[in-house]
């Protein structure tokens, strides 16, 4: 999805489309030991006690110690607690483990949001990641662009990846619905001074609980750095405002 964004942006054909939710993208519970690719397993075991071997690249450290009792690491596995006295493992695969390049999962925690019951997962993949959204419930799992930034109360968030080499992705979130819901957004601005090829700058900033800016410096170094990027959000939608 990312790489055809990129050739849609360079060709300057993104500006018909407005937003799309893909059906196929689905909240999902492993099968067969995989989940969404990765190595993943639900088990009848109680989780979690302290991390333990622990010493990993990029490590997660501070999530997990945070949200010490709900999730935890034992080396390459990271375990979240789920509800009924459950646990969800995700292993990582890399070179290192035996894995493929193309198969590369490696799984980071990077939050709890209690009042969504919802684990926040980021997956280094090969070139790029993902963030998994995962169901304290029973484990079902979403795959995000990006940790999502929540809005002010909560209700909604926004995911964003704007480089060069994935190109443009962006997708709200709408906690109101159960399970939520994701829509991509599939415009850019157009307010005067953008160009047809323009990139979104790459940190979103909730200024309200409706309208999210974009701050940072653009991929583009030929873009105009005070060109207007706020979007609204409501319902589970997204318009560009001038």
């Amino acid at each position: 999805m990312r790489r055809l964004w990129s050739v849609l942006v360079a060709v300057g054909l993104v500006a018909t489309a407005a937003q799309a939710q893909d059906p196929a993208r689905e909240w999902e519970l492993p099968s067969k030991g995989r989940l969404h690719g990765s190595k993943a397993v639900i088990e009848n075991q109680p989780c979690c006690g302290a991390s333990r071997n622990a010493r990993v690249i990029h490590p997660d450290t501070a999530a997990l110690a945070k949200w010490a009792g709900v999730a935890a690491r034992d080396g390459r596995t990271l375990m979240l607690k789920l509800a009924d006295n459950r646990t969800l493992k995700l292993t990582d695969c890399d070179d290192q483990s035996g894995c493929e390049a193309d198969d590369t999962r490696i799984h980071r925690m990077v939050d709890w949001w209690p009042q969504h019951r919802l684990y926040v997962v980021l997956v280094g993949l090969y070139e790029e990641s993902v963030a998994y959204l995962v169901s304290e419930r029973d484990g079902r799992t979403f795959v995000a662009t990006a940790p999502p930034l929540l809005s002010p109360s909560g209700r909604q968030a926004v995911a964003l990846v704007s480089n060069l080499m994935s190109g443009v992705d962006l997708e709200i979130f709408d906690f109101s619905r159960n399970p939520p819901t994701a829509t991509k957004i599939t415009t850019m601005p157009d307010c005067n001074g953008a160009g047809p090829n323009s990139f979104l700058r790459p940190i979103p900033v909730w200024t309200d609980e409706t309208h999210v800016t974009f701050e940072g410096e653009s991929p583009l170094p030929e873009d105009k750095p005070n060109t207007k990027q706020l979007l609204r959000v409501e319902d589970g939608k997204g318009q560009w405002q001038c």
